[in-house]
């Protein structure tokens, strides 16, 4: 029951349009958000996570985009602002939104914390494998890096897989998986 609450405040703020949404707000929710759902529930059931808790935190971990665009100042804290409202609004306790927020949500990607909890690690993986599971890293540069030439571009993409697969996926079964994308995508960006 919270759960569906919370999934169905995500999809009212992400399809609402807010003015300073982020461009690619729509793609990001029905490409992005919605598969490292489904990834991270599946990985939660199969590592015997909080099922409940990482597909809440995938929902909203980048819920800022439906507010204001990626590279906005803040864009990081008013995401975490917002799943924190989101889930009090869906009944959570106290310390299940500190736990989802700074456990699950504030590590996922890996840049200044690394997550410790098992459902953090989930999410990270999750979202992780959701970026080769699509054409999310073609799409993210075509919208936000206009204007940048085509080595800028690659060197970029690059960077970001390499990332994503060696430090965010954190049980090597799911690297296994989605490593022929690696593959496909560090050979179509080397180029």
């Amino acid at each position: 029951m919270r759960l569906e609450k919370v999934k169905k405040e995500v999809e009212a703020l992400y399809t609402y349009q807010h003015p300073n949404a982020d461009q690619w707000n729509v793609w990001a929710y029905l490409n992005h958000v919605q598969v490292v759902a489904k990834n991270a529930e599946r990985i939660a059931q199969e590592q015997n996570a909080n099922i409940e808790h990482c597909v809440s935190g995938a929902l909203l971990h980048d819920i800022a985009d439906a507010v204001m665009t990626r590279f906005s100042k803040g864009h990081e804290k008013e995401s975490l602002r917002i799943a924190n409202e989101i889930l009090e609004k869906s009944g959570y306790t106290d310390q299940e939104r500190n736990f989802i927020v700074n456990e699950i949500i504030a590590p996922h990607s890996c840049s200044h914390t690394i997550p410790t909890a098992l459902e953090g690690k989930v999410l990270a993986t999750a979202d992780a494998m959701a970026h080769f599971q699509t054409d999310f890293f073609l799409y993210f540069a075509w919208q936000h890096l206009g204007g940048k030439d085509l080595s800028e571009l690659k060197k970029w993409v690059l960077i970001k897989i390499e990332k994503h697969f060696n430090k965010k996926i954190f049980f090597e079964e799911y690297r296994k998986e989605v490593e022929p994308k690696y593959k496909a995508i560090k050979l179509l960006f080397s180029k």
